[in-house]
């Protein structure tokens, strides 16, 4: 555990630094918040780690190489490992900010999930209450412990987070889909495997992943090359035709058992599928002739 850890608790600053790195793939370095004084400045200086800062009010000139922007409320500015910055308050009316940093093997990926790097340093953000929120529950978790470490790493995820869907939400051009395409598939198959003796519907499986129903059934049928609802209707039956001919549970039992409430539906679907019934199904196959094999498949099936 690391003991160097520094704490600054004061009216007007408030900072927690020198944090122990304790995960790859993202690891708070340090935060604060601060009401600084007029052309109170920070720079020219090169980080090491990606740093925010989110102006809560205020003004003020961020410079990185060549560049100046002037910044007011509302507004983040992204510092990025290696760059060269300086930054400094209003003379008149000087700004009053947070920050965070971070690193990590994920902190790129996430930062461009936000329409943040290299390139676009600049964003808007309306709910400043949220990221206060964050930074201060990261400063009250100050204490070395194990389970602080969590509370700090959480509330960096779920800053980053508010400022990622914020993005997604303004950004009404963009991709709206986070990613890839077959993801999304491999995670509706999932639900279909997990979920099809509830009766679940094409809308369930969209609504659950996050997406609309005309998006996934689009991709759906570009990977599988089937439909989605053909596919969950042949992941039905083909559990049916397993229960029927291994065991000697009734029909309506077996309706039930992948997701239809009625029997007859059920028998109509499978016959417009296997084009023969249930019933004839069952009678027609010899995998299980033994009565006492399908005595004991029905106590498994059934409990």
């Amino acid at each position: 555990m690391n003991n160097k850890a520094k704490f600054t608790n004061s009216a007007r600053y408030k900072c927690l630094e020198y944090l122990q790195k304790n995960t790859v793939d993202l690891s708070l370095s340090y935060c604060g918040i601060e009401e600084c004084d007029p052309n109170h400045f920070y720079g020219p200086i090169a980080r090491t780690e990606y740093l925010i800062h989110y102006i809560i009010e205020g003004k003020g000139i961020y410079q990185v190489n060549d560049i100046t922007y002037n910044l007011g409320k509302h507004q983040i500015f992204l510092i990025c490992p290696g760059a060269t910055t300086y930054y400094v308050a209003d003379p008149k009316d000087p700004w009053k900010y947070i920050w965070i940093a971070f690193n990590g093997i994920k902190a790129k990926e996430y930062l461009e999930l936000a329409h943040l790097d290299e390139e676009h340093l600049i964003c808007e953000f309306h709910k400043p209450d949220l990221l206060i929120g964050y930074i201060q529950g990261i400063l009250n978790a100050h204490e070395l412990t194990y389970a602080n470490d969590l509370k700090r790493e959480g509330n960096l995820l779920l800053f980053l987070s508010e400022i990622i869907q914020s993005q997604k939400e303004s950004n009404q051009s963009a991709n709206i889909h986070d990613y890839p395409y077959k993801v999304y598939v491999n995670h509706a198959l999932d639900f279909i495997e997990h979920n099809y003796e509830k009766g679940i519907k094409v809308t369930d499986i969209a609504n659950y992943i996050g997406i609309n129903r005309s998006y996934l059934s689009n991709i759906f049928k570009k990977v599988l090359n089937v439909s989605v609802q053909e596919y969950l209707v042949n992941y039905r039956l083909t559990k049916a035709a397993t229960i029927l001919r291994t065991t000697s549970i009734p029909i309506g039992n077996i309706a039930k058992a992948v997701g239809y409430d009625d029997s007859l539906t059920f028998s109509k679907v499978f016959k417009s599928f296997k084009n023969v019934s249930p019933s004839e199904y069952r009678n027609s196959t010899d995998s299980i002739e033994n009565s006492e094999q399908r005595a004991e498949n029905n106590l498994l099936i059934t409990k």
